[in-house]
C-alpha cells in the first residue's frame, strides 16, 4: 500500500471506525439467539438495518482508498446478512470475524506509517 500522510490519516479513520462498528454489530447479533417469536423478528429487521449501514460505511471506504481490504470486509457483511436471514447467527458471526480482520489489515501498515511519522 502506497498512500500519502493525508490518506494514511483518511484510512486509520476508516478502520478504526468501521472495525468498531463490526464489533458492536458481532455483539448484537450474538444477542440475538436470546430472543424469541416477536422480539427476534424485530431484532433481525434491525440487525439487517445495521448490516445494510455497515455495508455502506464500507462502499465509502473502498471508494475514497480503492483498498482490497475494504471490499473484502462488504462481502463478508453481505454473506452474514444473508446467515442472519437463514438464523445462522453462529456463522454470521464468523463472517463479522472475517470482516474485522479484513480491515484490520488494512490499518495495520497503515498506523504504522503513521507512527513512524510520529503522527499517533
Amino acid at each position: 500500500m502506497s498512500l500519502d500522510t493525508r490518506k494514511a490519516i483518511i484510512c486509520f479513520q476508516y478502520v478504526e471506525r468501521i472495525k468498531s462498528e463490526l464489533i458492536i454489530a458481532t455483539k448484537l447479533l450474538q444477542k440475538l439467539d436470546e430472543l424469541k417469536n416477536d422480539e427476534l423478528a424485530g431484532a433481525e429487521k434491525l440487525m439487517l438495518s445495521f448490516l445494510d449501514a455497515l455495508t455502506g460505511e464500507v462502499n465509502i471506504a473502498h471508494g475514497v482508498l480503492g483498498l482490497q481490504n475494504f471490499e473484502e470486509a462488504r462481502t463478508k457483511i453481505l454473506e452474514a446478512k444473508e446467515l442472519v436471514r437463514l438464523h445462522d447467527y453462529l456463522e454470521a458471526t464468523s463472517r463479522l470475524s472475517k470482516a474485522i480482520s479484513s480491515v484490520t489489515t488494512s490499518g495495520q501498515r497503515v498506523m504504522q506509517m503513521l507512527e513512524e511519522k510520529k503522527l499517533l
